[in-house]
C-alpha cells in the first residue's frame, strides 16, 4: 500500500507517533494504509480536501450575492505596489520586502492570474519562483512600477457561459468578491484554481495522527469490505467513520471543527 499524495501526514511521523519502527516492508504498508484511512475520514468529516491541487470548474449556485467562498481553500494571493515587469527577462520584481516563496507561488502551479496591472493582466505561465521575482514564458510588457496588482493561483470565472474578466472581479484567501454580484443559477458559477494547503498544518497533521492511533489500536478500517489480509495483518472493516471520530481526543475533535467547510 503507497501513501497517497494526499495523505494529512507521513509514514515516518505516524511510526514515530505509534512508537513503531520501519521496516520497509509489511508494517509500513500496514501504516500507510492507515494514514490513507485516517486522511479520507477527516476530509469526510471537514467536507473538503486539504492538500493542494488543481479544481477545474466548481461549481457554486448563483443567488445575487457578490462572494463565492472556495470549497478547499486556502488559494495563494497577494495584492502589491511598486512591482517592475521586465519585458526581456519575462519577469516581476517586488521590492516589498516581501517574498513570492514564502507567499506559497511555486511552479508546482505552472499558471497565475494577473489583475488590475497596467499592462500584464491576464493568466501567465509561471517557469521559475523566486523570492523577489517570478519568471514567465508569456510575453511581458515593461513596467516599473505598477501598483495594487494581485497576482493569485486563480486560473478563471465564469457565470453561466461567459467569462468575467480578470479585472472585474478580486480574489482572496479563501473566496472571489465580484462587486457585480452573481446572476441567480442552479451551478451557474464556475471557478477554476489551485487551492489547499502546500504544507499540512501541524494541528491538522496531528488530528490525522489521532485518528491513525485508534485504527491502529483497534486494528480495524473504515469501508463496506468485511476483511483483508495485508501481509501479516488482517484488517477488518467492522467500525464507522463516525465511530473513529468519537474516539479521538476533545482536542482533536476541535481542530477539526476549525476546518470543516461549512455550508454558505
Amino acid at each position: 500500500m503507497a501513501l497517497s499524495d494526499y495523505a494529512l501526514s507521513t509514514l515516518a511521523n505516524a511510526n514515530r507517533f505509534l512508537g513503531l519502527t520501519a521496516d520497509g516492508g509489511d508494517n509500513d504498508n500496514y501504516v500507510e494504509l492507515l494514514v490513507n484511512r485516517a486522511s479520507e475520514i477527516i476530509e469526510g468529516y471537514c467536507d473538503r480536501k486539504f492538500k493542494v491541487r488543481l479544481y477545474a470548474k466548481e461549481r457554486h449556485n448563483g443567488t445575487g450575492q457578490k462572494i463565492v467562498y472556495f470549497d478547499n481553500p486556502p488559494v495563494t494571493s497577494v495584492n502589491l505596489d511598486e512591482l517592475a515587469w521586465d519585458s526581456t527577462a519575462k519577469t516581476v520584481t517586488r521590492d516589498d520586502g516581501g517574498s513570492f516563496i514564502d507567499d506559497g507561488f511555486s511552479t508546482g502551479n505552472a499558471k497565475i492570474l494577473v489583475q488590475n496591472s497596467d499592462d500584464n493582466s491576464g493568466l501567465l505561465t509561471l517557469t521559475a519562483v523566486n523570492a523577489t521575482y517570478l519568471t514567465f514564458s508569456d510575453s511581458i510588457t515593461t513596467d516599473s512600477e505598477d501598483n495594487d496588482v494581485t497576482i493569485s493561483e486563480v486560473r478563471s470565472l465564469w457565470v453561466t457561459d461567459d467569462e468575467v474578466d480578470e479585472d472585474n472581479f478580486d480574489v482572496l484567501e479563501d473566496h472571489i468578491y465580484y462587486p457585480s454580484g452573481f446572476s441567480k443559477g442552479h451551478g451557474n458559477i464556475k471557478l477554476t484554481y489551485y487551492g489547499g494547503y502546500k504544507t499540512i498544518p501541524d494541528d491538522l497533521e496531528q488530528a490525522c495522527l489521532e485518528a491513525v492511533k485508534v485504527l491502529y489500536e483497534g486494528n480495524q478500517n473504515i469501508g463496506n469490505i468485511q476483511s483483508e489480509k495485508l501481509g501479516d495483518h488482517s484488517i477488518t472493516y467492522a467500525i464507522g467513520s463516525n465511530e473513529v471520530l468519537s474516539s479521538v481526543t476533545v482536542a482533536t475533535k476541535t481542530t477539526l471543527d476549525k476546518y470543516r467547510r461549512l455550508a454558505v
